[in-house]
This record gives C-alpha cells, structure tokens and sequence, in this order.
C-alpha cells in the first residue's frame, strides 16, 4: 500500500485528489491537535527550546493516545492530518503530514499508476493532476495505450495515467483477478 508523506499538505491534497478522481472516497482520517507544528531542525538554535523528545509531539508529550481527541477539530484546514486513507480505484494510499521537516520530498522515481476507462476521464484526471504541476511525459497515443501521461502533480507527487488500447471484458477481469496471488504479509525467517 502507498503510503504518502507530506509536510504540512496533506488534507490540501486528500481534497485535490477527492474532486479529480471519479470515485475517490475517504475511508479514514484523523488530525492531529489544534496547533500542533511541524518542527524544523535546521530553525533550531541554542536560545531555542531543545528538539522533542522520541515518543512526543513538538507540542508537548503524549499523554493520552485517545484518537477521538484527535479528531475534535473545527478547522480541517488549518489542522496536520495524523493518519488518512484514501481509495482511488482499487487502491488505498496512506497519507499523513509529518511532524519534523523532512530534508527530502517525492520522486519521479516512484509514481502512483492510475488506469482509466475513457478518454474524458482521462483528460479530466490528467488535467486536473497537471494544474499547478506539471506533465513529465505529455499527454498522448502511445504503442502501449490509447492515452498515457506522467504528471507531477503540485505537491510533488507523480502519477502515472494508462488509458489502455482495450479494456478486458468482465470475465477476462473476472478470470484474471480469480487467478491473481493474494497480497500477503512476507515470511521472515
């Protein structure tokens, strides 16, 4: 399962990605406290309160891991989102904001794929992607679909969009997912 990390972003991008996919749904979310920061090593200077400790927020120790208390917030928008799941087709994404300012950020060398059915879908999710960001492969007929597209999308992530050349028929689907291996955990020996 993707699991996707923002910095300080995240609910501005469960939004974006609600109103461009079809379908999208919101299985779970949780924010963390009103006024909770993000914390930035590299602001840290020696008249500076010391960094937290592992195990608390930049906002004080966690005292009470009651997850109901995370979510009595009035504001979504000006609140870090703890934990969220998001389905996007068949597929949960994991996304959260971390807490500690992160010295990186997403890659083109990982991207989400994203298979359509239409041609209108497909330019409405590639554009809506592309606002803001911007196409790594352009929009197109290539050998291996009707539409393709790789776009970076405003917050740096990358999204991979197949239009196929022929969508298999429901019992192709059908057989196909009957004989599929199931995902499970490794064995670790």
């Amino acid at each position: 399962m993707p699991f996707l990390m923002f910095q300080g972003r995240a609910q501005e991008a469960i939004d974006h990605y609600l109103a461009t996919f079809p379908n999208a749904e919101l299985l779970e979310i949780m924010h963390h406290p009103e006024g909770t920061e993000i914390f930035d090593p590299a602001q840290q200077n020696d008249d500076a309160a010391p960094a937290p400790d592992p195990g608390t927020f930049p906002t004080g120790a966690i005292t009470n891991p009651d997850t109901a208390a995370m979510e009595a917030v009035v504001d979504w928008d000006k609140n870090l989102v703890a934990t969220a799941q998001l389905q996007l087709g068949g597929q949960i994404l994991m996304i959260q904001d971390s807490l500690v300012k992160q010295g990186f950020d997403f890659t083109p060398s990982m991207s989400i794929a994203v298979v359509v059915e239409s041609a209108e879908e497909f330019s409405q999710v590639t554009e809506s992607l592309a606002e803001d960001g911007e196409y790594l492969m352009e929009p197109g007929d290539y050998d291996f679909a009707q539409n393709y597209a790789w776009v970076k999308d405003k917050f740096g992530v990358t999204w991979q969009v197949n239009h196929p050349h022929r969508t298999p028929s429901p019992e192709e689907a059908a057989d196909s997912a009957a004989n599929a291996a199931p995902a499970r955990a490794p064995e670790w020996s």
